[in-house]
């Protein structure tokens, strides 16, 4: 049986190897990651991924101000945002890992995509098949944007072969 402790450093290696072999890394060969919902998952998923080479956080958004003074604690030079459409705003953000309530996964997934994100997102993918539907769309729009769907790095999750919807 597999620890916690080792799924979440295979869920890291994997965002960290989903995102170096799709070309992610430019200026200073870094990974700059923007989390949206930095709970008490997204802050275990954001710590995995910060423990990763050339990996840095860059911005949060969660509406719980205490959440975003929380992120502060880990990476002392994320921008905070109250609003997550204003993280996606930043060019300089490469790949947001989502970790919100599953009914909004798919507004956070598609509005990733559509702002030219690579995304890593927590399981449960969709909440509806309507979601899906949605998001399956904005994947298809994305281009060679990388999605991952909490697998913890397995080739089955990661997308750009067609995903099964």
């Amino acid at each position: 049986m597999q620890s916690r402790r080792v799924f979440m450093s295979k869920v890291a290696s994997g965002l960290a190897g989903t995102l170096a072999a799709s070309n992610v890394l430019g200026a200073n060969d870094r990974i700059r990651l923007g989390i949206i919902g930095p709970g008490d998952r997204g802050t275990e998923i954001l710590r995995e991924a910060l423990a990763c080479e050339n990996v840095e956080c860059a911005g949060a958004a969660d509406v719980y101000t205490k959440r975003l003074e929380d992120v502060q604690k880990i990476a002392p030079g994320a921008k905070t945002y109250l609003d997550y459409r204003r993280l996606l705003e930043d060019k300089s953000i490469d790949a947001v890992l989502i970790a919100t309530p599953q009914h909004l996964h798919s507004e956070h997934f598609v509005a990733s995509l559509d702002a030219g994100k690579h995304v890593y997102q927590e399981k449960t993918m969709a909440f509806t098949v309507e979601h899906a539907k949605k998001m399956r769309a904005a994947w298809q729009r994305a281009g060679k944007r990388t999605v991952e769907i909490g697998t913890s790095g397995s080739p089955a999750g990661r997308f750009p072969t067609p995903p099964v919807f």
